[in-house]
Parts: C-alpha cells; sequence; structure tokens
C-alpha cells in the first residue's frame, strides 16, 4: 500500500511547474521588494543597462543615492553605500528569462533575497 501512496505522491510532483530559481546558501543577510521601471533600466549617466544585474543595482542606487523611489519600492540595508552596490553582479544568480526580460523592459515587480555570496530573484 505504502508504495501506491509514494507513487502518487511523485506523480503529483511531477505535475508542479519547476522552480527556475537558483538556491541561494550561506547566512541569510535580508530582503526586499521593488518595483523596476524605465528609470532603472538607465544609469546615472543615461545609458541604457542590459544586465538584470546592473539594472537591479541602478534601482537601488536610485533608491538610496539619488532618492528617485518608484512608489511601491522597499528599504534595505543591504545596498546603502556604492561598495555594497558593488557587490550586486559579482553575487547575482540566474534569473528565469520571462523575469529577466521583464526587468530589461522596466516592467517587474521584483523580490530580491540576500544571502552571503548570492542574490536570488523571483517575481514579487
Amino acid at each position: 500500500m505504502n508504495r501506491y501512496i509514494i507513487a502518487a505522491v511523485a506523480l503529483a510532483g511531477a505535475a508542479l511547474p519547476i522552480q527556475s530559481a537558483v538556491a541561494c546558501r550561506g547566512d541569510f543577510l535580508g530582503a526586499y521588494n521593488t518595483a523596476i521601471t524605465p528609470q532603472d533600466t538607465r544609469s546615472s549617466s543615461g545609458a541604457r543597462l542590459s544586465s538584470v544585474a546592473a539594472i537591479i543595482q541602478q534601482d537601488r542606487a536610485n533608491y538610496h543615492r539619488f532618492g528617485r523611489a518608484d512608489g511601491p519600492d522597499q528599504y534595505d540595508d543591504m545596498f546603502l553605500s556604492a561598495e555594497s552596490r558593488a557587490l550586486i553582479p559579482r553575487w547575482m544568480s540566474p534569473v528565469p528569462r520571462p523575469l529577466a526580460t521583464a526587468i530589461r523592459r522596466g516592467d517587474a515587480y521584483i523580490n530580491v533575497q540576500v544571502y552571503e555570496g548570492c542574490i536570488a530573484v523571483s517575481a514579487g
């Protein structure tokens, strides 16, 4: 009887969508939600940003340095300085393609989870 229950659970699990977010390891440092808008897709000098990490980095610079938060942006205490924001491209884990496309378009609401050495981004 137990093998039938195990088989049913396995089949039910196979029908679930595959998680494409990378699981980060290490100490959890914090999380925040933020809206990625067109202002986040351009550097401080106006150049178009193409990488997801650079856009998220600019979002945090807009929030902390320039005071240009989008309405639903949340505070974080991890990326207050330029030095800490410089870690974003190095720590960024892969982002699912549809979400990356929305971020590059400047049309996404995301949840950012920060661990020591790893940043995971998912739809918020």
